[in-house]
């Protein structure tokens, strides 16, 4: 018979599954924060949703569409920079071949992107709401790219989404069917049937692979964040600047991150009184950070969650005031 403990490991892979596959998408660009809808453009946010007024009214959308039809894209600005750069927006037919995983290296990746293209519209500073209106001629899997170009340096940001059109959405069914397939091999490596029909080691791979097909959830390799603070060492009360810096731990710096900033007081179960936000990708794995303050003394936790190509990791600066 297969161990306790085993079997308990077994069952951490199913309650693995269950607790972190309601956080995971593999849409890019847009994600669910708070019940809202945002896109992220490197470190710069919009919230962001999508209308098909003419068939379903005031309903929203955060990416895929339920019908071919005329559809509007809104994006309301949470950086007051977006007010002031040139913002393009392209929707594709997605021929990456990698469906709702592609991503902006794939794009760049496809020869002709004109041929590929379905609407385009050509950069524009709009200083309150980006909005574009498009009609859909028919359903299919697209990609939308949102690029937004920094005015003093030119250098442009870009998120991806892909998204389907003619979604109906298939819920949480293929989930929980996957879910109790791996109950019943729990079951049967348990009782040792599923060990005498195909031989201990292959039942046990057998087990661990269903168990992470049911977990995709990516991690980013071990990260390395220290700060400075260009302006002296942090003070009560006084809002201030970090400057993050980021690299793997081979000493390789992180570019292009998606970086979000949080803490507060374990011992007094509070967070931290401002909402401190990414501004700036200064290069060489640098990242400015805007808005911190802290109002009391004592031991701090800020974490760090950040997001690469590889998958996502938080890291935990300790900090005593």
């Amino acid at each position: 018979m297969i161990s306790r403990r085993a079997v308990l490991y077994y069952q951490l892979i199913s309650l693995f599954a269950v607790l972190f596959s309601g956080d995971v998408s593999a849409h890019g660009g847009v994600v669910e924060e708070d019940d809202l809808c945002v896109i992220k453009v490197n470190y710069l946010r919009a919230h962001f949703k999508v209308y098909q007024p003419s068939t379903l009214g005031h309903e929203q959308y955060c990416e895929d569409l339920p019908m071919a039809t005329e559809s509007v894209f809104v994006m309301e600005y949470l950086h007051d920079s977006l007010s002031e750069m040139p913002i393009d927006f392209r929707i594709i037919r997605n021929v990456t071949g990698k469906g709702r995983f592609a991503r902006m290296e794939d794009i760049d990746l496809i020869d002709d992107i004109d041929s590929a293209t379905v609407f385009y519209r050509a950069p524009v500073v709009e200083p309150d709401i980006y909005l574009v209106n498009y009609q859909f001629a028919e359903e299919g899997d697209f990609i939308g790219i949102v690029s937004a170009r920094h005015p003093a340096t030119g250098k442009v940001y870009a998120a991806v989404f892909p998204f389907e059109v003619g979604f109906t959405g298939l819920g949480y069914w293929p989930f929980f069917i996957g879910m109790l397939m791996l109950i019943q091999f729990q079951y049967l490596l348990m009782s040792g049937r599923l060990k005498r029909w195909l031989g201990k080691e292959v039942a046990v791979a057998t087990c661990v692979i269903l168990g992470l097909l049911l977990s995709p959830v990516s991690f980013a390799e071990n990260l390395v964040v220290t700060y400075t603070t260009p302006d002296g060492d942090p003070e009560i009360n006084k809002m201030h600047d970090w400057i993050v810096h980021i690299e793997n731990d081979d000493g390789l710096k992180v570019e292009g991150a998606i970086v979000d900033v949080e803490g507060g007081m374990p011992k007094h179960n509070h967070g931290l009184p401002t909402k401190p936000l990414i501004t700036a990708e200064l290069g060489n794995g640098d990242y400015k950070l805007e808005g911190m303050r802290f109002h009391m003394s004592g031991y701090w936790e800020i974490v760090v969650s950040i997001t690469t190509d590889n998958g996502s990791s938080k890291v935990m600066i300790p900090l005593q005031l």
